[in-house]
């Protein structure tokens, strides 16, 4: 008689001092969850054991609600499905992709919408009700205390997209009689913001360490003076002695961005050897691969493209320097540097804050193409915002359009539709179109 199966429990191997939680997964295999507590943290363990079995029980019962028999002629009437099913059955879907977490946040402020209707109320009217009233409320980053900024229609918009791609995958499975349509607010004019060569330079002077102090009179050229070092930088310094590095991930960040106008997520997980889902650079074949072989398939396209012939020295200077150093494991054993921008061997999730720094530090919050102000205007709908890590990408496009790269190959450099690309970028920058107007 085989040995009856348990429900989850707390264990404690002291072998490696940590508690684990001892659990079976759907096909009944025995699985362990380490915790990464001691016998010292016991206390620690068990609130993590009761948040495990919080969890568990959560994730069972929305398994019961979320997977609707599919023999159900039920689902098929779009009067009986609730918005709410609908939702969660789309989220459940999408649980282990990389959008998980927007489509979760999108989710969220849909149900407090429509949480009490059914699919046969999504109307035009009901649509447009939604967009009013999300153009109402004001958006707070976490931990913020201020009044926060007003959510624009194209917020809502996105968000009526996730809508209805939770329509269409309901749809699918089930084959509703009558399919809603989800209709969107109007597209905003494209009004693209990116950097000049020179606004560029300065950017990338902030990240190296200087700072604008002054301007010469005569020559209106930025004065620059090395910044002082701060008490971290002094303290980091002194306890890593012989061993201490320059700090230049952000350095490295703006660098790939601006030559290869790559998303900086993609950045981020760049990669100096072959990796099955980051990308990584290829230096001998002078490519940089965005993504991985086996990476999720999403509609944000990651071609490989070649790397800039400015690039490609520094990347290859770069990899010189971290192959000369080696970052302790999480087991303590010496391993090489794995990514390519990283912080004293450390890959990096965001860059965000310290973009936004340098970016005012460089100046930019004035706009040098045509001495308009990118925040601070009397009027607070006429300010573009200090610019993201994302102007890198809108700053390559539309210098390659400038220098008379055709759109298609713009669109292939970049990961983007040949539409995307005359619709964004096309009607501002013409000189691709130098030969047709002059045929």
């Amino acid at each position: 008689m085989g040995t009856q199966r348990k429900g989850p429990s707390l264990d404690y191997d002291k072998h490696r001092d940590r508690y684990y939680i001892r659990d079976y997964d759907a096909a009944g295999k025995r699985i362990k969850v380490r915790l990464g507590h001691g016998a010292a943290d016991r206390p620690a363990a068990q609130k993590a054991y009761a948040l495990y079995l919080i969890e568990a029980d959560r994730k069972a019962q929305e398994a019961a609600v979320i997977a609707p028999a599919g023999d159900d002629p039920t689902n098929q009437d779009s009067r009986l499905v609730s918005i709410a099913a609908c939702l969660a059955y789309y989220g459940q879907s999408v649980e282990d992709t990389t959008n998980a977490a927007l489509t979760g946040y999108h989710i969220g402020h849909l149900l407090r919408h429509w949480g009490e209707k059914t699919l046969a109320q999504i109307r035009a009217a009901s649509c447009r009700e939604y967009v009013e009233a999300r153009c109402k409320e004001r958006w707070r980053p976490p931990g913020s205390t201020g009044e926060g900024k007003a959510v624009k229609p194209a917020t809502a918009g996105r968000e009526l997209q996730t809508l209805s791609a939770a329509l269409g995958h309901w749809h699918r499975e089930f084959t509703l009689t009558a399919k809603p349509i989800v209709t969107l607010p109007p597209k905003a004019k494209p009004h693209v913001d990116w950097l000049t060569e020179t606004e560029y330079a300065r950017l990338l002077r902030v990240t190296q360490g200087w700072r604008w102090v002054a301007t010469d009179l005569a020559t209106r050229e930025p004065v620059w003076e090395r910044a002082p070092t701060n008490p971290f930088v002094t303290q980091w310094r002194a306890s890593a002695g012989a061993d201490y590095i320059e700090d230049d991930h952000l350095e490295r960040f703006c660098e790939i961005g601006f030559y290869s106008g790559t998303r900086a997520s993609a950045i981020l997980g760049l990669r100096w050897r072959r990796h099955a889902e980051d990308g990584y650079v290829d230096i001998p074949g002078v490519t940089l691969y965005r993504s991985g072989t086996q990476a999720e398939q999403t509609r944000k396209r990651q071609p490989p493209c070649r790397i800039h012939d400015r690039l490609l020295p520094r990347l290859a200077e770069w990899r010189k320097a971290d192959a000369a150093r080696t970052v302790p494991s999480p087991d303590g054993t010496p391993g090489p540097i794995t990514h390519v921008v990283h912080e004293r061997g450390v890959p990096i999730g965001r860059t965000g804050k310290s973009f936004g720094r340098a970016a005012m530090l460089a100046g930019l919050d004035r706009r040098e193409i045509d001495g308009t102000l990118r925040v601070g205007n009397e009027n607070p709908e006429e300010d573009l915002g200090m610019p993201t890590p994302h102007i890198l990408r809108h700053t390559r496009a539309t210098l390659m359009l400038q220098a008379g790269i055709a759109p298609h190959e713009v669109g292939e450099y970049l990961g983007m539709g040949v539409k995307m690309v005359l619709e964004v970028y096309g009607h501002t920058h013409t000189a691709y179109q130098k030969r047709a107007a002059a045929a």
